[in-house]
């Protein structure tokens, strides 16, 4: 809804109006992506484009309104709470930019400074807005790229969250598939490269663009590590017993890696602020620790949800292999599964030390259930308590939930150390119990120093016996804390209640005291006036009368006085546990595994068939079998009952496959469930199917499906070949190279000899392990030219009016289209079907009418046969003088007797 009459709005006059107008349009220019707020104290406007965008984006009604003179400037006015709900939106789920101005309060001119900037990265400044009320940290990665030459790029990410620096430095090729590898694996939420026109910025940027990444720009003169020595002196976590050296670093060696990093540091403003201090760490990226997955394949694959789906809907679960392992408890496992689904292990001792603990679990209901039924629900997310704690903006109660969880982490180990397993305990146990040990003065100074009595009712103080003020405070609460009680029997008088049972004395941190009785007693309140409602919960209704009113407001002075004398053992107590920071992120990374391993385990005992421990092999060994293989999504789905196939490669002997047959009848599934199950091995998971052989694989590529891409800027067919040469580039013959109807989005000779030309290289080259779904049926030939070519089809079942896939794979080729079939199920006109068949026969020519039903592999050795004689028999004929007599004829007619009755191919050619 849009109104287009000028409006005078908060409070300024036409002058004042076309002022802030005058202003606004002096700002800088900014991009589309930066969405500006004006904040007013007690509510916040955007204007312009902005205001559009938000009129749009907003849930609810809301008006764009104008201000000032010819041309206005539109603008929105936003309460409090919708200022928050469109900033969460916008830097979490859209991946936008925030700015908000803010002007001096008594300021009557338009002097707004830019008090706030926020990214899908920098989240630093917006951190208690987005988080303060959520279990859920979002991990904001910054990637700073430099192109050191047209084959070198340098790098460097930042994880302010996890307090994390990353730096690297590695050859690339024109495509970026190594970078692009990266991404996939880190999944930065904004990348920094260099302002330029050059080419080779060009194809990075539309590369970025390509992986949905939001891009910044900088001068390339700040790629210079001039203070980066300083800045990583203070940054750094050291060790009390080390000195600050950071030009000792192995990693500095990396010096453009190092000119990004500073980059990085400089956008996010790390270095001016004190509290992260002494918080990072920095290591070298190595990218060839993990199967490299592109954006394709993890499109392809269907590894995460659609970014409109919630995780956690059915739609996840049936749609995403994200949706069907998290069955994870903690926030901070649902982020650890997330990433090693971006990270398959290319390590096979640390793979099968996962595989060892999940099947142990799998094994061990009773431990299984605990962990997840009870040690890991109660658990919260230790990430935000610890960056609180480190930037000493945590509270008492922040430091008792650590206190919490930490002393509910030993009841975790004993019922690990019920399985009674090697693995989990130098996986998990030990490794959580040298976290303990370094816990320990931590847990010693909240039992020294707080008083735990009153935590339960939601008072966080220090104990009184520190000094006699805190003492003769406490004295006096307990003072007033009798005569409540006092109150409360009274009041139990005088309704007719029991006190302590029927009617309760209850404390919360908003309201304070209050008598708190059930719904149904609520009645009795009503014929009273001595009592005022507070409010209703489902628990009950909550009342005072004045008599209480009065002791909870002597009491809450008390609270704040004993607030005020207890600040220098408080901050004390901050300043100690802000430097547990580091051990208590390792605490939850410890936990997330857990959760991870166990929601692995429930899957597999959760499955409708069972899942199998894969047997892994050393890369290289070219063995990849797999028996009545099933794709864990599809299984799920009610109402459907999963046709399982086999998959049988082996190095020499079959490495590339090409699967023909019908549309719907099962290509993509089969090979998309190859793919998944592959992945699910290599990240520890069990795998659904009855027996599975697996060498690891160091790619896992895909080419799969033909949707045009808008935002990318590419058609159908541009897409294909750029992700389908990412492949040429990228794979070995380790890889598992998924491609799904190359060729499509062009000419039919086109496509197919694209198609082909591919096929042969990925097959004679490369010699990857490659399923190849194809409808250009001549490629089938190819494995009567390479022995390590097989064909495979899906077969189906149809009559005149149906078409039932069987979606079973069997070997050879598919000895015909079904087009014309799939035509008629979507009830074609009767005249539509009738031509197309026409057009068919036309097309194919009378040469197959014979051969036609024979079964392929019959119909294309008729054909060559044919091929042979029809050569043979040119031969004869270029003999045969040009002055055609009667006897030359006689023995044409003879020949053609001949060739006709000697193969059928040939009879079809020469019919009329």
């Amino acid at each position: 809804m849009t109104n287009v009459e000028p409006v005078n709005t908060f409070n300024l006059d036409l002058s004042q109006q076309i002022s802030f107008v005058r202003y606004f349009r002096n700002l800088p220019e900014k991009p589309a992506a930066t969405v500006r707020f004006f904040n007013r104290s007690d509510y916040y406007t955007i204007h312009g484009d902005d205001a559009i965008f938000a009129a749009q984006n907003l849930f609810g009604t809301h008006t764009v309104k104008y201000m000032g003179e010819q041309p206005k400037l539109s603008y929105i006015v936003l309460s409090r709470g919708n200022f928050e709900k469109f900033v969460r939106d916008l830097l979490l789920v859209k991946q936008y930019r925030v700015e908000v101005y803010v002007k001096p309060s008594q300021s009557k001119n338009n002097d707004w400074n830019l008090e706030y900037k926020g990214s899908p990265g920098n989240l630093t400044q917006f951190e208690e807005l987005l988080f303060e009320n959520s279990e859920n940290v979002v991990n904001s990665v910054v990637m700073t790229i430099k192109l050191i030459s047209n084959v070198t790029v340098a790098l460097s990410c930042i994880d302010a969250t996890e307090g994390q620096f990353y730096v690297s430095e590695f050859n690339d090729n024109d495509l970026f598939t190594e970078l692009e590898a990266v991404i996939a694996q880190v999944s930065p939420k904004e990348c920094i490269i260099p302002l330029g026109e050059a080419p080779e910025l060009l194809s990075l940027h539309t590369m970025l663009q390509r992986s949905q990444i939001l891009v910044s720009k900088v001068k390339k003169s700040d790629f210079v590590a001039d203070d980066i020595d300083q800045d990583l002196n203070r940054l750094l976590y050291f060790l009390e017993t080390q000195q600050r050296n950071a030009s000792a670093l192995p990693e500095m060696k990396l010096t453009e890696a190092m000119s990004c990093l500073q980059v990085g540091i400089k956008y996010l403003n790390l270095a001016s602020d004190e509290s992260n201090y002494n918080q990072f760490k920095i290591s070298t990226y190595n990218a060839n620790r993990y199967v490299r997955l592109d954006g394709a394949a993890i499109s392809a694959l269907n590894l995460f949800p659609k970014s409109t789906v919630s995780v956690n809907s059915q739609a996840a679960m049936s749609n995403s292999l994200l949706g069907v392992l998290d069955k994870c408890c903690t926030p901070q496992g649902h982020r650890l599964l997330a990433q090693w689904i971006k990270q398959p292990l290319r390590d096979l001792n640390l793979i099968n030390e996962r595989l060892e603990v999940v099947e142990a679990l799998l094994h061990n209901s009773e431990v299984r259930h605990t962990l997840h039924g009870s040690c890991l629900t109660r658990t919260p997310d230790l990430l935000l308590l610890a960056k609180k704690l480190t930037n000493r903006k945590a509270s008492l109660q922040d430091c008792y939930r650590v206190y919490q969880t930490v002393g509910s982490a030993p009841s975790m180990i004993n019922v690990l150390r019920k399985a009674e397993n090697s693995y989990i305990k130098a996986l998990i146990i030990d490794p959580i119990c040298d976290v303990l040990l370094d816990l320990e003065r931590y847990q010693d100074m909240i039992e020294q120093t707080l008083d735990l009595d009153l935590v339960d009712r939601g008072e966080y103080f220090v104990k009184p016996s520190f000094n006699e003020q805190l003492q003769d405070l406490t004295n006096k609460k307990l003072k007033i804390e009798e005569k409540m009680q006092k109150v409360l029997r009274s009041a139990a008088s005088e309704l007719g209640f029991e006190a302590g049972k029927s009617i309760k004395l209850e404390c919360t941190e908003q309201h304070g005291y209050f008598f708190r009785v059930t719904l149904k007693e609520e009645q009795a309140l009503r014929k009273n006036k001595n009592f005022f409602i507070i409010d209703a919960i489902k628990g009950g209704v909550r009342f005072s009368n004045n008599a209480l009113k009065q002791l909870n407001s002597d009491y809450m002075e008390i609270n704040t006085n004993y607030e005020e004398e207890q600040k220098s053992v408080v901050k004390e107590i901050y300043e100690v546990a802000a430097g547990y920071g580091d051990t208590i992120r390792n605490l939850n990374a410890h936990i997330a595994k857990v959760d991870v391993l166990v929601s692995f385990a429930n899957v597999a005992a959760n499955s409708p068939i069972q899942f199998v421990r894969p047997k892994m092999h050393k890369e290289g060994s070219g063995i990849l079998s797999l028996k009545k293989v099933r794709h864990p999504c599809l299984e799920l789905q009610d109402g459907l009952t999963f046709i399982p196939n086999d998959v049988n490669f082996v190095s020499n002997e079959a490495v590339f496959y090409i699967m023909t047959g019908p549309n719907m009848g099962g290509k993509s599934t089969y090979i998309r469930s190859v793919g998944v199950a592959v992945l699910l091995a290599h990240i520890g998971s069990l795998v659904p199917c009855l027996e599975a052989e697996i060498s690891l694989v160091d790619c896992i590529l895909a080419r799969v499906g033909a949707n045009d891409s808008e935002i990318k800027g590419l058609s159908t067919f541009m897409l294909e070949m750029v992700e389908t040469a990412s492949i040429i580039k990228s794979a070995t013959s380790n890889s598992l190279v998924i491609i799904d109807e190359l060729g499509r989005g062009t000419s039919t000779y086109d496509g197919c000899g694209i198609a082909w030309s591919i096929a042969e290289y990925l097959a004679t080259q490369i010699k990857c392990f490659t399923l190849f779904a194809t409808h250009f049926h001549e490629i089938t030939q190819l494995a009567e030219q390479y022995p390590t070519v097989h064909n495979l089809h899906v077969t189906a079942v149809t009559t005149d009016k149906t078409i039932t896939s069987l979606y079973q794979v069997r070997e050879g080729a598919c000895d015909k289209s079904y087009g014309i079939h799939c035509a008629r199920l979507a009830e074609f006109s009767k005249d539509v079907l009738e031509d197309a068949t026409k057009r068919l026969q036309q097309l194919e020519g009378n040469e197959m009418k014979y051969i036609k039903d024979y079964e392929i592999n019959l119909k294309r050795k008729i054909v060559e046969e044919g091929d042979k004689i029809v050569e043979k028999t040119w031969e004869i004929c270029k003999k045969l003088n040009l002055e055609v007599s009667d006897e030359d004829l006689s023995n044409l007619k003879s020949i053609k007797t001949d060739i006709i009755e000697s193969n059928l191919f040939v009879k079809g050619l020469l019919s009329d």
